[in-house]
Protein backbone atom coordinates (compact mmCIF):
# COMPACT_ATOMS: atom_id res chain seq x y z
CA UNK A 1 0.00 0.00 0.00
CA UNK A 2 1.31 3.46 -0.86
CA UNK A 3 1.98 5.36 2.35
CA UNK A 4 4.55 8.10 1.69
CA UNK A 5 6.59 9.81 4.37
CA UNK A 6 7.10 13.57 4.19
CA UNK A 7 9.18 15.85 6.38
CA UNK A 8 7.69 19.17 5.28
CA UNK A 9 5.41 20.83 2.77
CA UNK A 10 2.15 19.51 4.17
CA UNK A 11 -0.97 21.12 2.71
CA UNK A 12 -3.20 20.51 5.73
CA UNK A 13 -2.51 21.35 9.37
CA UNK A 14 -2.65 18.70 12.09
CA UNK A 15 -5.68 20.41 13.63
CA UNK A 16 -7.48 21.07 10.34
CA UNK A 17 -10.08 18.99 8.50
CA UNK A 18 -10.88 19.10 4.79
CA UNK A 19 -13.70 18.03 2.49
CA UNK A 20 -11.11 17.23 -0.20
CA UNK A 21 -7.90 15.23 -0.05
CA UNK A 22 -4.77 17.31 0.55
CA UNK A 23 -2.39 14.37 1.01
CA UNK A 24 -2.23 10.68 0.13
CA UNK A 25 -4.11 8.50 2.60
CA UNK A 26 -1.74 6.89 5.07
CA UNK A 27 0.94 9.58 4.71
CA UNK A 28 3.07 9.53 7.87
CA UNK A 29 3.72 12.83 9.63
CA UNK A 30 6.07 13.12 12.62
CA UNK A 31 6.11 16.26 14.75
CA UNK A 32 9.14 17.65 16.57
CA UNK A 33 7.76 16.33 19.89
CA UNK A 34 7.67 12.77 18.56
CA UNK A 35 3.93 12.48 17.95
CA UNK A 36 3.06 10.54 14.81
CA UNK A 37 0.02 11.02 12.57
CA UNK A 38 -1.44 9.31 9.50
CA UNK A 39 -3.58 11.10 6.93
CA UNK A 40 -7.08 9.62 7.09
CA UNK A 41 -10.67 10.04 5.98
CA UNK A 42 -13.68 9.67 8.26
CA UNK A 43 -16.48 7.30 7.31
CA UNK A 44 -20.19 8.01 7.29
CA UNK A 45 -20.22 9.27 10.89
CA UNK A 46 -18.40 12.13 12.62
CA UNK A 47 -15.38 11.44 14.84
CA UNK A 48 -14.50 12.99 18.19
CA UNK A 49 -11.12 14.03 19.66
CA UNK A 50 -9.65 11.59 22.14
CA UNK A 51 -11.63 8.62 20.80
CA UNK A 52 -9.92 5.77 18.99
CA UNK A 53 -11.11 5.03 15.47
CA UNK A 54 -10.80 1.74 13.63
CA UNK A 55 -10.44 0.56 10.05
CA UNK A 56 -13.55 -0.27 8.06
CA UNK A 57 -14.00 -3.94 7.18
CA UNK A 58 -13.34 -5.23 3.69
CA UNK A 59 -16.75 -5.53 2.04
CA UNK A 60 -18.04 -8.89 0.85
CA UNK A 61 -18.73 -7.30 -2.55
CA UNK A 62 -14.99 -7.19 -3.31
CA UNK A 63 -13.82 -10.23 -1.32
CA UNK A 64 -12.66 -13.47 -2.99
CA UNK A 65 -13.97 -12.63 -6.46
CA UNK A 66 -12.98 -14.22 -9.77
CA UNK A 67 -10.28 -12.42 -11.72
CA UNK A 68 -10.46 -11.71 -15.44
CA UNK A 69 -7.75 -13.44 -17.50
CA UNK A 70 -4.94 -10.88 -17.32
CA UNK A 71 -1.52 -10.89 -18.96
CA UNK A 72 1.76 -10.04 -17.30
CA UNK A 73 2.45 -6.30 -17.51
CA UNK A 74 -1.16 -5.06 -17.33
CA UNK A 75 -1.86 -2.14 -14.97
CA UNK A 76 -5.55 -1.36 -15.63
CA UNK A 77 -8.11 -4.03 -14.81
CA UNK A 78 -11.90 -4.14 -15.01
CA UNK A 79 -13.05 -6.36 -12.16
CA UNK A 80 -16.44 -7.98 -11.61
CA UNK A 81 -17.84 -7.54 -8.11
CA UNK A 82 -21.09 -8.11 -6.29
CA UNK A 83 -23.43 -5.12 -6.37
CA UNK A 84 -21.66 -2.24 -4.63
CA UNK A 85 -21.38 1.54 -4.41
CA UNK A 86 -18.01 3.25 -4.10
CA UNK A 87 -16.82 6.81 -4.57
CA UNK A 88 -14.07 7.47 -7.10
CA UNK A 89 -10.64 6.51 -5.73
CA UNK A 90 -12.08 4.74 -2.68
CA UNK A 91 -9.36 2.11 -3.13
CA UNK A 92 -6.54 4.56 -3.87
CA UNK A 93 -3.79 3.88 -1.34
CA UNK A 94 -5.05 0.33 -0.87
CA UNK A 95 -4.16 -2.82 -2.79
CA UNK A 96 -5.49 -5.61 -4.96
CA UNK A 97 -4.64 -8.96 -3.36
CA UNK A 98 -4.54 -12.18 -5.34
CA UNK A 99 -5.62 -14.68 -2.73
CA UNK A 100 -6.04 -17.95 -4.66
CA UNK A 101 -4.86 -19.87 -7.76
CA UNK A 102 -2.53 -18.36 -10.39
CA UNK A 103 -0.74 -15.27 -9.06
CA UNK A 104 -1.69 -15.94 -5.44
CA UNK A 105 0.34 -14.18 -2.78
CA UNK A 106 0.93 -11.02 -4.80
CA UNK A 107 -0.36 -7.62 -3.67
CA UNK A 108 -0.62 -4.70 -6.10
CA UNK A 109 -0.85 -1.12 -4.77
CA UNK A 110 -3.79 0.79 -6.23
CA UNK A 111 -3.34 4.36 -7.50
CA UNK A 112 -6.92 4.88 -8.71
CA UNK A 113 -10.35 3.28 -8.85
CA UNK A 114 -13.55 4.19 -10.67
CA UNK A 115 -16.78 5.34 -9.06
CA UNK A 116 -19.46 2.64 -8.78
CA UNK A 117 -23.17 3.21 -8.10
CA UNK A 118 -24.97 -0.05 -7.27
CA UNK A 119 -22.83 -1.61 -9.97
CA UNK A 120 -21.09 -4.94 -10.48
CA UNK A 121 -17.80 -3.85 -12.01
CA UNK A 122 -14.98 -1.50 -11.07
CA UNK A 123 -11.89 -0.30 -12.90
CA UNK A 124 -8.67 -0.24 -10.86
CA UNK A 125 -5.33 1.23 -11.87
CA UNK A 126 -2.31 -0.45 -10.32
CA UNK A 127 0.96 1.19 -9.33
CA UNK A 128 2.88 -1.92 -10.42
CA UNK A 129 2.19 -4.19 -13.42
CA UNK A 130 0.83 -7.71 -13.03
CA UNK A 131 3.79 -10.03 -12.28
CA UNK A 132 2.13 -13.42 -12.78
CA UNK A 133 -0.59 -13.93 -15.39
CA UNK A 134 -4.07 -14.28 -13.88
CA UNK A 135 -6.69 -16.79 -14.97
CA UNK A 136 -10.44 -16.92 -14.38
CA UNK A 137 -9.67 -19.34 -11.53
CA UNK A 138 -7.59 -16.67 -9.76
CA UNK A 139 -9.34 -14.77 -6.99
CA UNK A 140 -8.88 -11.14 -5.99
CA UNK A 141 -9.78 -9.02 -2.98
CA UNK A 142 -9.76 -5.22 -3.05
CA UNK A 143 -8.32 -3.95 0.23
CA UNK A 144 -8.81 -0.26 0.94
CA UNK A 145 -6.35 1.82 2.95
CA UNK A 146 -6.79 1.29 6.72
CA UNK A 147 -7.22 5.07 6.93
CA UNK A 148 -10.13 5.18 4.47
CA UNK A 149 -13.64 5.51 5.98
CA UNK A 150 -12.47 5.23 9.59
CA UNK A 151 -15.13 4.79 12.26
CA UNK A 152 -15.69 4.59 16.01
CA UNK A 153 -16.85 1.08 16.81
CA UNK A 154 -18.18 -1.07 19.63
CA UNK A 155 -16.54 -4.11 18.01
CA UNK A 156 -13.42 -4.81 20.05
CA UNK A 157 -11.99 -7.16 17.42
CA UNK A 158 -11.04 -4.38 14.99
CA UNK A 159 -7.90 -2.69 13.69
CA UNK A 160 -7.12 0.53 15.62
CA UNK A 161 -5.95 3.29 13.26
CA UNK A 162 -5.56 6.33 15.49
CA UNK A 163 -7.12 9.15 17.47
CA UNK A 164 -8.23 12.45 15.86
CA UNK A 165 -6.98 15.55 17.68
CA UNK A 166 -10.10 17.53 16.68
CA UNK A 167 -13.76 17.00 15.84
CA UNK A 168 -14.02 15.50 12.35
CA UNK A 169 -17.06 15.90 10.11
CA UNK A 170 -18.31 12.70 8.44
CA UNK A 171 -16.44 11.95 5.18
CA UNK A 172 -13.80 14.65 5.86
CA UNK A 173 -10.04 14.20 5.75
CA UNK A 174 -7.97 14.63 8.92
CA UNK A 175 -4.74 13.67 10.67
CA UNK A 176 -5.12 10.59 12.89
CA UNK A 177 -2.59 10.28 15.72
CA UNK A 178 -0.94 6.86 15.74
CA UNK A 179 2.16 7.25 17.88
CA UNK A 180 3.56 9.09 20.89
CA UNK A 181 1.89 10.80 23.86
CA UNK A 182 -1.84 11.41 23.44
CA UNK A 183 -5.11 11.79 25.30
CA UNK A 184 -7.68 8.99 25.12
CA UNK A 185 -11.07 8.00 26.49
CA UNK A 186 -10.81 5.26 29.14
CA UNK A 187 -13.17 2.51 30.18
CA UNK A 188 -11.90 1.02 33.42
CA UNK A 189 -9.51 2.19 36.13
CA UNK A 190 -6.42 1.02 34.30
CA UNK A 191 -3.09 0.86 36.13
CA UNK A 192 -0.04 2.77 34.92
CA UNK A 193 1.81 0.60 32.42
CA UNK A 194 -1.28 -1.31 31.33
CA UNK A 195 -1.32 -2.44 27.72
CA UNK A 196 -4.45 -0.88 26.26
CA UNK A 197 -6.81 -2.30 23.68
CA UNK A 198 -10.18 -1.43 22.18
CA UNK A 199 -13.22 -1.46 24.43
CA UNK A 200 -16.89 -2.29 23.82
CA UNK A 201 -17.62 1.40 24.42
CA UNK A 202 -17.11 3.10 21.05
CA UNK A 203 -13.84 5.02 20.94
CA UNK A 204 -12.68 3.96 24.43
CA UNK A 205 -9.57 2.06 25.48
CA UNK A 206 -9.22 -0.46 28.28
CA UNK A 207 -6.54 -2.80 29.65
CA UNK A 208 -6.15 -6.15 27.92
CA UNK A 209 -7.74 -8.91 29.96
CA UNK A 210 -5.68 -11.39 31.93
CA UNK A 211 -6.42 -14.25 29.54
CA UNK A 212 -4.56 -12.38 26.75
CA UNK A 213 -7.10 -12.94 24.00
CA UNK A 214 -5.46 -13.12 20.59
CA UNK A 215 -8.05 -10.73 19.13
CA UNK A 216 -7.21 -7.83 21.45
CA UNK A 217 -4.95 -5.49 19.44
CA UNK A 218 -2.58 -3.49 21.64
CA UNK A 219 -2.71 0.14 20.58
CA UNK A 220 -1.36 2.12 23.56
CA UNK A 221 0.20 2.04 27.03
CA UNK A 222 -1.30 3.79 30.06
CA UNK A 223 1.15 6.23 31.59
CA UNK A 224 1.46 9.07 34.06
CA UNK A 225 -1.65 8.36 36.13
CA UNK A 226 -4.15 5.65 36.93
CA UNK A 227 -7.03 5.62 34.48
CA UNK A 228 -10.56 6.63 35.45
CA UNK A 229 -13.50 5.11 33.59
CA UNK A 230 -15.32 7.56 31.25
CA UNK A 231 -12.52 10.15 31.63
CA UNK A 232 -9.79 11.14 29.19
CA UNK A 233 -6.27 10.27 30.37
CA UNK A 234 -2.70 10.23 29.00
CA UNK A 235 -1.64 7.28 26.86
CA UNK A 236 1.37 6.50 24.70
CA UNK A 237 0.14 5.32 21.33
CA UNK A 238 1.91 2.31 19.78
CA UNK A 239 0.16 1.97 16.40
CA UNK A 240 3.22 3.53 14.69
Amino acid sequence: MTRPFKKAGFRQGVYQISSTAKETLGTLRILADGRKFRYAKAGASALSPGKMSVAADVAAAVLNKACPATAVGETVLTLTTASATYAEDYFKGGAMHINDAAGEGHAYPIVGSSAVSAGTSIVVTLEEPIKVALTTSSEFTLVHSPWMATVESTTEESLPVGIPPVDVTAAYYYWSQTGGPAIALYDGNNAIGSMLTLDATAGALTAINTTLDIDQPICAIAWGTVGVSTEYKPVFLKID
